[in-house]
């Protein structure tokens, strides 16, 4: 006797009218950019000869983008933000200009954004570009019409710099460390059903960009990358301070206020932070566990004034922006240092080696945290060495630097960018301004 399958199809389940709606837009999207494609290509040939110095940093809407820009207007580099939206955690003054701003208030309509916002945000860049800060989710177009935007840059002498943010590179079956994709997979399971795209995106512009900058990503399947910094992000440390204070506090005399900010708990190691302030609790020391999430920035600054530990994050190897904020503040941070796969590189030829983040598992977490907690001159020490190290390696003229240094690239001098900070000291440069040349020539000859 057969085994009889009875298929069931639930058709009060289908909203024929949303799937009608999602293939028109599609449809419309499709067929527009189809004919804005030439007109575009048009312009970069007719803007090409344009005398342009702006620098533009978009259009993903990370922090990073606003202080590499102002770190660059403080040398009298002609940049700005130019943004799709904006974070929550942040605020809309963040940033220079919004898609958006191209449009008149009466068109303003998410529906008309997505089909307009292609052609009048590259109108925009061709008229005024000449180098163009981006991540691998590339400026404006979606869809297959992404691939374009590397040869409007092209065509219209503009060099293209990618830095990638995270999820706009992650490919997630190339990662090396199996507990950071376990942990990538928890938090953001959306990306490894693109990983596809994403790879063809890393590659495609990978291939054609002018400078790529991947900091330890590096480390997970990128084909390239041109100077080896361990971690490109920087911070305002003007609004950034240390500490003015430091607790005498050990845990049997008085509270340690042990801060963690993570934006996904899975990717952060939140769980295994929970359980250790628990047990540690059981043992007798006092501790307050400040747990922030989804709080605007300038909430995490005052609580840093306030706090004695940051533990920042114990599943990915490295550090972000939070443990830079932690050590701007003079705070010892706590973060993931351990595996070699991804130190060794910007231990030998970076600038890692100075890093005076005590590396943290949560194997090792438990001892860690009673270090710091029994010792407030450890804590003190490490915080203060924490600031030294963001002054030199995340400030405002480090970036001057690179990015000077990745112009005279541009330019046409010969500047090897890959070790480029294996002998770096802001001591020694002369801080030499250079200038963004009309004369970028898009000619093979000067890629690496």
């Amino acid at each position: 006797m057969g085994l009889q399958i009875t298929y069931m199809f639930d058709t009060t389940k289908i909203d024929l009218m949303k799937i009608g709606k999602a293939v028109f837009k599609n449809f419309l999207y499709i067929s527009f950019n189809s004919l804005i494609c030439p007109v575009l290509i048009i312009l970069s040939i007719i803007f090409r000869s344009r005398k342009k110095k702006k620098v533009i940093f978009g259009t993903t809407p990370i922090i990073n983008n606003k202080y590499w820009c102002q770190s660059l207007k403080e040398i009298g580099i002609e940049a700005e933000t130019l943004m799709s939206g904006y974070y929550k955690i942040n605020q809309k003054e963040d940033f220079d200009l919004y898609f958006e701003d191209f449009f008149p208030e009466i068109l303003k309509k998410r529906e008309l954004l997505y089909l307009f916002a292609p052609l009048l945000v590259w109108i925009y860049i061709l008229k005024n570009a000449k180098i163009i800060v981006t991540t691998f989710e590339g400026i404006a177009f979606k869809k297959f019409f992404w691939r374009l935007e590397p040869i409007l840059a092209r065509v219209a002498n503009i060099k293209m710099i990618v830095i990638p943010y995270g999820a706009d590179g992650y490919m997630y079956s190339r990662i090396k460390d199996s507990s950071l994709q376990q942990v990538l997979l928890a938090s953001y399971p959306e990306f490894a059903r693109k990983e596809r795209d994403i790879t063809n995106k890393v590659f495609y512009l990978s291939k054609y960009a002018d400078v790529v900058i991947t900091g330890m990503m590096s480390c997970d399947g990128f084909p390239r990358w041109d100077t080896c910094v361990c971690q490109p992000i920087i911070i305002d440390t003007k609004k950034w301070q240390p500490k003015k204070e430091y607790s005498a506090c050990n845990g049997k005399n008085g509270p340690v206020r042990i801060l963690h900010a993570p934006n996904h708990r899975a990717f952060k190691g939140t769980e295994f932070i929970l359980k250790v302030a628990k047990e540690l609790k059981q043992e007798g020391y006092d501790i307050d566990l400040v747990l922030l999430e989804n709080v605007p920035n300038e909430k995490i600054r005052e609580t840093m004034q306030e706090v004695d530990i940051l533990v920042e994050q114990l599943i990915a190897t490295g550090y972000a922006m939070n443990g830079i904020e932690g050590m701007a503040c003079g705070l010892p941070v706590l973060s993931n240092l351990e595996n070699s796969l991804y130190t060794t590189i910007f231990k030998r030829y970076s600038y890692l080696q100075e890093c005076p983040i005590l590396s943290t598992t949560p194997e090792s977490l438990k001892d860690n945290l009673k270090l710091l907690i029994e010792n407030p001159d450890k804590r003190r020490s490490l915080g203060e060495k924490g600031r030294i190290y963001v002054e030199k390696y995340h400030s405002y003229s480090t970036f001057q630097y690179l990015f000077e240094t990745i112009i005279r690239r541009l330019n046409g001098e010969s500047v090897d960018l890959m070790f480029l900070f294996s002998t770096y000291d802001l001591r020694q440069e002369a801080g030499e301004k250079v200038q963004i040349s009309d004369n970028l020539s898009t000619s093979d000859k000067q890629k690496r």
